[in-house]
């Protein structure tokens, strides 16, 4: 049992390192200036792209097998649209309708990137339960991974308008869901590769969905030029990059 509690503890200090440090990185350089925030838009969403593209999809076709993922994405992306009608029960109390944009998409990519935290936690508990040594490799990978996560949703929160302290605390908490998921590998030692697969899909589709509808559009009204188009590129390599 003490080992189990150590482990989630581990999975949710790598869940909670890596999208809170994302979160401290984008709090500190997000700029007044709309070309500025533009181009991070613009490179959050090329980050976004990547990993879903080179990580996540991947992943899932080749654990649970490419109807899964795909019945994932779906359902990820029905999920979103459900969620869409919601939302706005949490941001009524900003009055500017660009700004409700911007609060909407990060509180969406924040449940998509606390979604995809659970089976990384999963991978955490099991590599331990297999090797220390594995464990601790796969720790470090999906820290670092969940950085550029962690930016990607702090960023549009902190354009809205949302205090820093709040938004630190959100991307915080995006990260828990590590420990969760860490603990269950743990317990279980060998999760069904199914459930696996349908949550890495799962929050490939929201993500995509979030990122193509609501990320890269806003991008383009904050400044009409090529800062957001540059913006993307550069972060795609990056998260092609983080992917590899």
């Amino acid at each position: 049992m003490s080992n189990i509690f150590t482990l989630t503890l581990i999975g949710s200090l790598v869940g909670i390192t890596g999208t809170g440090l994302g979160g401290l990185i984008a709090l500190s350089i997000v700029r007044s200036n709309n070309k500025f925030l533009s181009s991070l838009l613009g490179f959050t969403s090329g980050l976004i792209l990547a990993v879903v593209t080179f990580d996540l999809l991947p992943e899932s076709f080749s654990v649970g097998g490419f109807f899964t993922g795909i019945v994932g994405i779906l359902l990820g992306v029905l999920t979103v649209i459900i969620i869409e009608d919601f939302i706005p029960v949490f941001y009524k109390t900003y009055q500017k309708t660009n700004k409700n944009n911007f609060l909407k998409t990060g509180i969406i990519l924040g449940i998509g990137i606390a979604i995809h935290n659970l089976p990384e936690g999963l991978a955490v508990g099991s590599s331990f339960m297999f090797t220390t040594q594995m464990g601790f490799n796969i720790a470090l990978v999906i820290a670092l991974h969940n950085i550029p996560e962690g930016m990607a949703m702090a960023t549009p929160l902190k354009i809205s308008g949302m205090p820093k302290t709040k938004v630190l605390l959100l991307t915080l908490l995006s990260g828990i869901p590590t420990g969760i998921g860490a603990f269950i590998g743990a317990a279980l030692g060998n999760i069904s590769n199914f459930f696996i697969s349908l949550c890495l899909a799962f929050a490939g589709g929201t993500m995509l969905y979030i990122t193509c509808g609501e990320l890269i559009p806003n991008a383009k009204k904050l400044y009409n030029g090529r800062a957001s188009t540059i913006g993307l590129t550069i972060g795609f390599i990056v998260g092609v990059i983080v992917s590899r």
